[in-house]
């Protein structure tokens, strides 16, 4: 059995496992899932990334070993580099799944390539863009360093992601009928708006109908990760 001590319980957050007591093969479940989020391999395109995702790495397996040490060895090694080719195979850093409007670096369309070379600056190298207002009228660029949004008044937003704040996932079918038809879009009303925040509380953008809702949670995902790592 798992123990259930306040120094495993932080090596359970540490792992992603948020509530309860995991079983052996929860731990090496949760471990394995890990390697392929942070392993620094992952990151070797991205200089600044891979830095954070090293410490974040570090402590995983600090996280792993006392855990198997803790329960008299009781948890199995995960062979590591073959969890590494693994998630190489699975997905690139950010995986839209061939969502229309979406395109993952560094094969960028030319006019995406053109609106990269106006506007990149020091954000880092490119990861991602979503065009937001059909032919990048209105985007947002993932970057290595930070998010940048051009909205419908065509001004230029950055915002870094040591000074993100709070992300959410709001639920508009919950806001009432005349917010849910707000930025519906031609595939009917939007579901849930992606809002981004800085760290001193403002909001930074909200994404809504001009995006589907599979690329909303993708972004929500990465971005509530990068977030993390800036905060180590």
């Amino acid at each position: 059995m798992s123990c259930d001590c306040a120094q495993c319980r932080q090596h359970y957050r540490t792992l992603g496992i948020a509530y309860g007591i995991p079983t052996e093969t929860e731990i090496e479940d949760a471990y394995r899932e890990g390697v392929k989020q942070w392993h620094p391999d992952l990151y070797e395109n991205y200089a600044s990334l891979r830095a954070d995702a090293e410490e974040h790495f570090k402590q995983l397996q600090v996280a792993y070993r006392e855990l198997k040490e803790h329960n008299g060895g009781a948890v199995a090694e995960t062979p590591v580099e073959s969890v590494v080719v693994e998630a190489k195979a699975e997905r690139p850093l950010l995986n839209f799944g061939g969502a229309p409007g979406c395109e993952v670096g560094p094969h960028f369309s030319p006019e995406a390539e053109e609106i990269l070379s106006g506007h990149l600056g020091r954000l880092g190298t490119a990861l991602a863009m979503v065009d937001l207002g059909g032919g990048y009228a209105q985007f947002l660029l993932v970057a290595e360093l930070g998010v940048m949004v051009r909205d419908v008044r065509k001004i230029v937003s950055l915002l870094w992601y040591k000074d993100m704040g709070e992300i959410k996932l709001v639920d508009k079918q919950k806001t009432g009928f005349w917010q849910s038809l707000i930025g519906g879009g031609s595939g009917g009303p939007a579901k849930c708006a992606l809002e981004i925040y800085r760290s001193n509380g403002t909001l930074f953008t909200t994404i809504s109908g001009q995006a589907e809702e599979s690329v909303k949670r993708v972004l929500y995902d990465f971005l509530e990760r990068r977030k993390e790592l800036a905060q180590l």
